[in-house]
């Protein structure tokens, strides 16, 4: 059955026709397929509500609410992300409901609801938009959840997807009259089916193109740039379409015209040479890439305003998020040594102050170069000091029924792992490899020997599955890996 459609369809005569040719002594009838779907769908969730009820799973969860244009009703979504038992990951839809308003309190108390009803034991975080509101439902949330790690101060994960949409309108603002103007002739041209079809007549009488207008959507900026793109390979039938068309520009306030076409081609440059670059641990990779191409004349000013709008969220590095470091810690291709180049950038960059006996911070320029690497020192021993923290939480929950049997499994290369989580194109990664620092170390016991053991070296063309290789080795580290799987959920 094809999406979206009814299921009575399965009984209307070219389905039946399809069914006997297929295998006739098997006739499904819109009922029996009814019943098999929501047998189906009991069974998965019964399964569902057993591993997520399992206090031994660690589960994250991503929310995030609306109100319909055309309902004018609020809804909310909750997913749940987790590492299964074959070291598989998954998200699953566990609440999509209306609710009354967009009020902190409120939508903390539905989160609390779902949570209970679905007897999660165990949330680490949940990642939603940076919005007020969202601060005070996880506030309630914290209030109400025990055992989180450091008084639930890193529960709240900032989307870093949400911020990236805003790091990027922030540069289109240079712009902002020629994307406006741009996105307003695309928006009026589908809105209407006759209009579409003239359009259709200018692409043919100019460019003789198969491509058509794409529609924007305000939270994803890769939408601007292919709604950006479309438009300025049919330039040319907008004009046509202008000349044959009175009501264009009667209708609009402004119809996009050459200037406006060059000015979105500039942004459109370069959004093409950063569309490969992905959010995730390669936050300083971002970073890294918006100094460079500050300097640059032809996006300097662009550019200005999305690294100001970047560094206002990942620009203090006593703000971010420590599960974020403790990612990069427990990704064995990177470890401690990643983490020492990323201060390092961050110090360089102005985003570390050195602070004296009297709190007032000293600007990094004044900084000696041995001093400098002590303060990257302290700041790298103080993330591993503040991962004991987690991993004595950890080992209290699972120590005693966990066992290191390390005889049993060799140390696991890179070879082993072959999934698709691919590092080239990564500027910041090049760079670290080239200038590979010295790291310390202040951590005790299984987690020590994982640290201490050096890093994975990759080549940029390969592959690695970082999930494979923690289920190839928590035997020797079982509960680190814990600690891994539930951090890469």
């Amino acid at each position: 059955m094809e999406p979206n459609y009814p299921l009575s369809l399965s009984n209307i005569p070219p389905s039946l026709s399809i069914q006997r040719a297929c295998n006739p002594s098997i006739i499904c009838h819109r009922h029996t397929i009814s019943r098999d779907v929501s047998k189906f769908y009991v069974e998965e969730k019964k399964k569902l509500l057993k591993f997520l009820g399992n206090p031994n799973h660690t589960i994250h969860l991503t929310t995030d609410t609306w109100t319909s244009t055309c309902q004018k009703i609020n809804y909310m979504v909750i997913t749940a992300h987790f590492v299964d038992d074959d070291w598989v990951m998954h998200k699953r839809v566990i609440n999509f409901k209306r609710v009354n308003n967009h009020r902190g309190e409120d939508i903390g108390r539905v989160l609390l609801k779902c949570i209970n009803e679905w007897g999660i034991k165990n949330v680490m975080t949940i990642t939603v938009d940076n919005i007020s509101s969202n601060d005070k439902a996880l506030k309630y949330l914290i209030e109400h959840l025990p055992g989180m790690y450091d008084n639930g101060k890193h529960f709240h994960i900032r989307c870093m997807a949400h911020i990236l949409n805003l790091v990027v309108k922030d540069g289109l603002k240079v712009h902002e009259k020629a994307v406006e103007t741009i996105g307003s002739a695309v928006k009026y041209i589908k809105n209407s089916s006759q209009r579409i079809e003239k359009f259709k007549v200018s692409i043919k009488n100019t460019c003789d193109s198969n491509r058509f207008l794409i529609a924007e959507c305000p939270t994803r900026w890769n939408s601007t740039y292919d709604m950006l793109k479309s438009a300025i390979d049919l330039q040319e039938a907008f004009y046509n379409y202008s000349l044959k068309n009175a009501s264009f520009s009667r209708d609009l306030e402004s119809i996009p015209r050459r200037a406006d076409f060059d000015a979105c081609q500039r942004v459109c440059d370069f959004f093409l040479k950063n569309s490969k670059r992905k959010p995730n641990y390669e936050i300083l990779d971002i970073d890294k890439h918006l100094r460079e191409w500050e300097v640059v004349p032809k996006f300097d000013e662009m550019v200005e305003k999305m690294r100001f709008k970047n560094d206002k969220y990942w620009g203090d590095y006593k703000k971010i998020n420590h599960y974020m470091y403790f990612a990069v810690l427990l990704d064995p291709t990177m470890k401690s040594e990643m983490r020492g180049y990323g201060f390092r950038h961050l110090m360089e960059n102005g985003c570390i102050p050195e602070e004296n006996e009297f709190d007032v911070d000293t600007p990094v320029e004044f900084l000696t170069g041995p001093e400098k690497e002590d303060k990257i020192k302290v700041l790298v021993s103080e993330v591993e000091t503040n991962m004991g923290v987690l991993f004595g939480l950890y080992n209290e929950k699972y120590g005693t029924k966990l066992t290191v049997n390390s005889s049993d499994v060799k140390k696991s290369s890179s070879t082993q792992c072959t999934n698709t989580t691919r590092r080239r194109g990564n500027t910041f990664l090049n760079s670290f490899k080239s200038q590979n620092s010295n790291r310390s170390s202040g951590v005790d016991d299984e987690l020590r020997k994982y640290l201490k053991e050096p890093p994975i070296e990759l080549d940029d063309k390969e592959d690695f599955d970082v999930l494979l290789w923690w289920k190839v080795n928590s035997p020797r580290f079982p509960i680190v890996s814990k600690m891994a799987k539930g951090n890469k959920s």
